[in-house]
């Protein structure tokens, strides 16, 4: 009885078994949370958004999901594109906290709280401080964070 060679590669793809979204997604915002602490400091410390601190942002991000969520879909890397870009968000938010804590006296604290649960402000001082380079970070972060994260170099298809 004659037999068939197995086929070089399988028919049908494997199911991933090992993935996680909620792993990820606890990985990527604590990634998140900490990049957006490095971008909110060097901001208000150098006084200037350096774009190549949004590639970090969103380099982080995009690792931390891949790494802890372990999944190949579309989904991973849009779970890390959204939190990449609130990593930068969040950020600017700490940077425009600490300048005004700075210029009014006030613990930084009481006006990052302040900005966090008065949305009209929140809204205000995104609408003052607002300029076309934001846009160009807020996307390149979350570009690099969906590409980080759905890199498939080095795994098995």
């Amino acid at each position: 009885m004659d037999t068939l060679p197995p086929p070089s590669s399988p028919v049908i793809e494997p199911v991933e078994t090992e993935s996680n979204l909620l792993l990820g997604l606890i990985g990527g915002g604590v990634a998140m949370l900490i990049s957006a602490i490095v971008w909110g400091a060097i901001t208000y410390f150098t006084e200037y958004q350096i774009g190549w601190v949004a590639i970090g942002v969103g380099f982080l991000v995009g690792i931390a999901v891949r790494f802890f969520g372990k999944g190949r879909s579309a989904v991973f890397g849009i779970a890390s594109a959204v939190l990449a870009l609130l990593g930068c968000v969040l950020g600017n938010l700490m940077f425009y906290s600490g300048v005004i804590a700075r210029e009014e006296g006030i613990s930084f604290m009481r006006v990052f709280f302040f900005f966090l649960t008065t949305p009209a402000a929140l809204i205000e001082v995104f609408t003052l401080a607002f300029d076309f380079m934001d846009l160009l970070f807020y996307g390149l972060a979350a570009w690099v964070g969906y590409s980080a994260a759905m890199d498939t170099r080095g795994r098995k298809a």
